[in-house]
């Protein structure tokens, strides 16, 4: 079975989910956009990436040299009948998920779960979720691949953690904390445009701050982000770090977290360090896993001595992400 990974349209941040993956998996990752193929190269030089521009019309070219193909993006029937119709290809199409969150409980974000070929799950949160949401019982195929991520990021610590000293000049003597604030999709879950400006005005001299962008922030409402975007500037210890995809090298530099229904908090558990959350609707799951924050009051004076809660950060952490699953692409292709 010959497989290949694929990267189409300008979300890099999916970039730190499909090349660890190919790379675990010895695929080649066919990347549409020149950008995202030279930030491939730099941030992920151990993946076999290529530049295949125009890559919709290189499908006949595509359906003769692989079976398979593995996306971070939702696949539609319509392709799936383009390969067998114009091109007499029984394509497998492969859903990678781009991170473990407790969104699409308010909005129907995994109901395209049950038309794709085969998806990929890191363990049994998500099994949970999808079948809460109704949807498990329609999936065709599934493989769990557990924290793949994680393997790559340790397996290349020193490459990882020195882009991101250069990238995040840390003031040292100082806490870090980080701040990743998610988009604001259909379950309306970002705190980023209520507080994002209020997280780096009270920043103390005494913390450092990382603020992880997700990118779409920016593309869905420009002027708001650079308006907050601006206040970084104005604070020597604060980071807005952007156009960086890989997430963990950040993780490790921080000494505690802020998120809301980001997925990234479920990537910091696996640190057991202090989390801290702005509150959401419904509640995440990662609240047992920190101290949930008052908007309205000084952030920074609420981030006391918190229970460390590792009981729970450790039980959440291994529910979310399967452990010790061996990646390889063959054990996809099981139905």
């Amino acid at each position: 079975m010959r497989s290949a990974a694929v990267q189409t349209g300008t979300q890099f941040h999916e970039l730190d989910h499909i090349a660890p993956l190919a790379a675990l998996c010895g695929m080649p990752l066919l990347i549409a956009e020149e950008a995202n193929f030279e930030m491939c190269r730099r941030f992920y030089p151990q993946t076999e990436a290529r530049h295949v521009p125009d890559i919709e019309s290189q499908l006949g070219f595509i359906a003769d040299e692989f079976d398979a193909l593995v996306e971070c993006k939702y696949w539609t029937p319509q392709l799936k009948h383009i390969f067998k119709t114009l091109y007499k290809k029984e394509m497998r199409l492969v859903f990678c998920p781009h991170g473990q969150s407790d969104k699409g409980y308010r909005a129907p974000l995994l109901d395209p779960y049950a038309w794709q070929d085969q998806v990929l799950v890191y363990g049994e949160l998500m099994i949970r979720m999808l079948k809460d949401l109704g949807v498990w019982e329609k999936i065709q195929s599934y493989s769990v691949v557990g924290n793949y991520r994680l393997k790559v990021y340790e397996a290349n610590r020193p490459f990882y953690d020195r882009l991101a000293k250069e990238a995040v000049p840390l003031s040292s003597g100082k806490k870090t904390l980080l701040y990743a604030p998610t988009w604001n999709d259909a379950d309306g879950a970002s705190s980023f445009f209520f507080a994002g400006g209020k997280v780096i005005e009270e920043l103390p001299s005494d913390w450092n701050l990382i603020l992880k962008v997700h990118p779409l922030l920016e593309q869905r409402d420009p002027s708001c982000f650079y308006r907050i975007a601006a206040l970084a500037e104005q604070k020597p210890n604060a980071f807005l770090v952007h156009e960086f995809p890989p997430v963990y090298p950040l993780l490790a530099m921080a000494d505690a977290y802020l998120g809301d229904a980001s997925s990234v908090g479920y990537d910091f558990l696996y640190f057991q360090r202090p989390m801290f959350f702005f509150p959401t609707k419904p509640p995440s799951r990662l609240h047992s896993c920190g101290k949930v924050l008052d908007p309205t009051k000084n952030l920074y004076a609420q981030l006391d001595e918190p229970n460390l809660c590792v009981k729970e950060q450790k039980a959440l952490y291994g529910l979310a992400f399967e452990a010790d699953v061996p990646v390889r692409f063959e054990a996809f292709m099981e139905m």
